[in-house]
C-alpha cells in the first residue's frame, strides 16, 4: 500500500507538474502588425480580382460553346482560385482576430462505444500532454510550414523566369502567347500567395519563440501551478486513503480481540477473514482516493488513478496465479504452519505469524525475531514440536566446551553470531550456524570430571578393597569443603585397569553447573588430593620404567 501511494505521488509530480494548466485558457495566435495585415489584404484583393477574371472567361467560354475539355480546364482554374481566396481570407481573419478558426469551430463527439468511452476517460491525460507540449509543437509546425513555403517560393521564381523567357520568344497574337500570359498570371498569383505565407509564418514563428518560456521556466512554473491546484487534491486523496486504511485495520484489531473466531488456535476461517479484511482495506483506501479526485473535479489525477487501476487489473491476469501458493501458505494450508517449528539457515525457529511478511521467533537468542517475505518461506517446511525441545543448546552466561576444545562462557548469542569468553579474557566469535556445528557441550546444566590416577603394584593386595574407599573419602572431604555440598553431586573411585607398570583408577566426580567455571581447578584439585593420600598411606606412585632381561 505504501509503495503504491508513493508511486502514485511520484508519477503525479513528474506529469502533473507540466500538465497543471487551466483548461479554460484558449491559446491564441500571436499578434500581427498593421503592415502585415495590409499586405495580406492586398494579396486577397488581387486573388479575388483574378477569380472574377477566371469566372468571366468561364462564362464567355460557355456562351461561345467551347469544347468540354476547355470548359473543364477553366472550371478547375476557378476552383483552385476560389480555394486560394478562401485561404487568404482565413489567414487575414486569423491574423486580425488573433484566434485560429479551428479553435472556435472545433467540436467534441459524444462517446458511443467501449473504446470511445476509454478514450474519453484518458482524454484528460492526453489533453494535459497536448497542453504541456503545445508551445514546442507549434514552433515545430511553424518551422515546417515556413520551410515548405520558402521552397515553394523558389519554385515559383524558377517557373516565372522560364515562363517570362518563353513569353518573350512567342509570336504576338498566337495561342501560345495567350496561354503563356495565363501561366504568367498564375505564377504571379502563386508568388503573391507564397510571399504572403512566408511573411505571416515568419512573423508568427518569431512571436511564438518570443512568447514561449524556456524549459526550466516551464518546469518550475508547472510545478508551482501543480501544487497550487492538483497538489492539494493529491494530498487530500493520500490522507483520505491512509485514514480509511488505518480505521479499517484498527477497527478489525478491536474486533479480533472480542471475536470468538479469533480465540484459541487460529484456523482456516480466521485466516481467510484476516486476508479478506487486508485486501478490503487496500481496495477501499484506493476507492477513497479516487472519490476525492471525483468530488473535487480533478479529472487528470482521476484519469491517472483509473489508468493505473486498469493496468493493475490487466497485469493481475498473469500475476495472480504464481501467488496462489503464497495465499495457500498465508491461509495456513502450506508446508509451513503457524505454531510449529522450522529450521532456517541452521537455526530453529517458532512460526509466530503467517502473512505477507511472516514472523518467526527463537526465545533463546538476543534479538531472536525474524521477519521474512512470504515468497522466501515457500521453500521451507515446519513440524510439530514437543515442549521439552530446546530452542538453542546454550543461554547467555552458560559455560560450554566445543569440539575444537574451546572452553569458555557464552557472553552473546544472536541469530548472526555467538561470542565465547575464554579464560584469560579473550573472546572467540562464531557464526551461529558454525557454533551449532561445533556440538557445544553445556556445562552450566551439570558436568562430570574424569581423572585417571595410578599406584604401584606393590599394593596389589589392597587395590580392590581399601584403596578406592580411602581415595573416595578424601576426595569427598576436599571437594565438598572447596565447592560446598550442593555443588558436588557424587564422587566415585573405581579400579579402571591394570596397566603395564601401575594399577590405574578412574575418578568420576559429578558437579552442578554453578561451578562450571572451575573445571580446570577441579581437575588439578583431584590430582593433588590423590598425591596427598599416597603420601599419607605410603603408597608408591609408579613411573614409566624399562626392564632389560639378559639371556645366558
Amino acid at each position: 500500500m505504501r509503495r503504491l501511494l508513493l508511486g502514485l505521488l511520484w508519477g503525479c509530480l513528474l506529469t502533473g507538474g507540466l500538465w497543471a494548466q487551466d483548461p479554460e485558457v484558449v491559446s491564441s495566435s500571436p499578434e500581427v502588425g498593421i503592415e502585415e495585415l495590409e499586405e495580406l489584404a492586398v494579396g486577397l484583393t488581387g486573388a479575388e480580382r483574378r477569380l472574377e477574371e477566371l469566372r468571366a472567361r468561364l462564362k464567355q467560354a460557355v456562351d461561345e460553346n467551347k469544347t468540354e475539355e476547355e470548359l473543364q480546364q477553366l472550371q478547375e482554374k476557378v476552383a483552385k482560385q476560389r480555394n486560394l481566396v478562401e485561404l487568404l481570407r482565413s489567414n487575414l481573419l486569423s491574423a486580425a482576430s488573433g484566434i485560429e478558426e479551428d479553435e472556435y469551430s472545433g467540436t467534441v463527439e459524444a462517446p458511443a462505444s467501449l473504446q470511445e468511452n476509454l478514450e474519453d476517460i484518458i482524454s484528460p491525460i492526453s489533453r494535459a500532454m497536448r497542453e504541456a507540449t503545445e508551445g514546442p509543437r507549434a514552433i515545430d509546425k511553424l518551422e515546417e510550414d515556413l520551410e515548405l513555403w520558402e521552397s515553394r517560393m523558389e519554385l515559383v521564381r524558377d517557373a516565372q523566369m522560364r515562363v517570362d523567357g518563353l513569353l518573350a520568344e512567342a509570336e504576338e497574337g498566337s495561342e501560345l502567347k495567350q496561354e503563356l500570359e495565363d501561366f504568367q498570371q498564375l505564377w504571379s498569383t502563386r508568388e503573391a500567395e507564397a510571399g504572403s505565407q512566408v511573411k505571416v509564418l515568419g512573423s508568427q514563428l518569431e512571436e511564438r519563440r518570443r512568447s514561449t518560456p524556456t524549459g526550466w521556466d516551464a518546469v518550475s512554473s508547472g510545478i508551482a501551478e501543480f501544487w497550487r491546484s492538483r497538489g492539494m487534491n493529491l494530498l487530500i486523496a493520500l490522507a483520505a486513503a491512509f485514514l480509511v486504511w488505518f480505521l479499517i485495520r484498527r477497527s478489525y484489531r478491536l474486533f479480533a480481540k472480542l471475536s470468538p473466531v479469533h480465540r484459541g488456535k487460529r484456523g482456516f476461517g480466521s485466516r481467510a477473514f484476516d486476508l479478506g479484511v487486508s485486501l478490503l482495506s487496500v481496495i477501499l483506501a484506493i476507492f477513497a482516493a479516487v472519490m476525492v479526485f471525483y468530488l473535487r473535479g480533478d479529472w487528470l489525477l482521476m484519469a491517472l488513478a483509473v489508468v493505473m487501476l486498469l493496468g493493475i487489473a490487466w497485469a493481475s491476469k498473469t500475476a495472480i496465479p504464481p501467488y496462489l501458493k503464497q495465499l495457500k501458505l498465508i491461509l495456513n494450508l502450506g508446508p509451513v504452519r503457524q505454531g510449529e517449528r522450522l529450521v532456517y539457515e541452521g537455526i530453529p525457529w517458532r512460526v509466530d505469524k503467517l502473512a505477507f511478511f511472516c514472523e518467526f521467533r527463537n526465545p533463546e537468542l538476543e534479538g531472536g525475531n525474524l521477519r521474512l517475505p512470504v515468497d522466501e518461506v515457500l521453500g521451507l517446511h515446519s513440524r510439530e514440536y514437543d515442549s521439552k525441545e530446546p530452542w538453542f543448546p546454550t543461554r547467555g552466561d552458560d559455560w560450554v566446551k566445543l569440539s575444537d576444545e574451546t572452553y569458555g562462557k557464552v557472553v552473546e548469542q544472536t541469530p548472526e553470531q555467538v561470542v565465547v569468553l575464554r579464560l584469560g579474557g579473550s573472546r572467540k566469535t562464531y557464526p551461529t550456524e558454525d557454533f551449532l556445528e561445533q556440538c557445544p557441550e553445556n556445562l552450566s546444566l551439570g558436568f562430570r570430571v574424569s581423572v585417571g590416577f595410578g599406584i604401584d603394584y606393590r599394593h596389589q593386595s589392597i587395590s580392590t578393597t581399601e584403596v578406592p574407599g580411602i581415595f573416595q573419602v578424601a576426595l569427598e572431604r576436599e571437594l565438598v569443603g572447596k565447592f560446598e555440598h550442593e555443588n558436588v553431586r557424587s564422587v566415585k573411585v573405581e579400579l579402571g585397569s591394570a596397566g603395564a607398570s601401575s594399577l590405574d583408577y578412574e575418578i568420576l566426580a559429578d558437579f552442578d553447573g554453578a561451578v562450571a567455571s572451575r573445571v580446570n581447578v577441579i581437575r588439578r584439585l583431584i590430582q593433588r588430593v590423590c598425591v596427598e593420600v599416597c603420601n599419607e598411606q605410603g603408597w608408591g606412585i609408579p613411573f614409566t620404567q624399562i626392564t632389560v632381561h639378559q639371556g645366558e
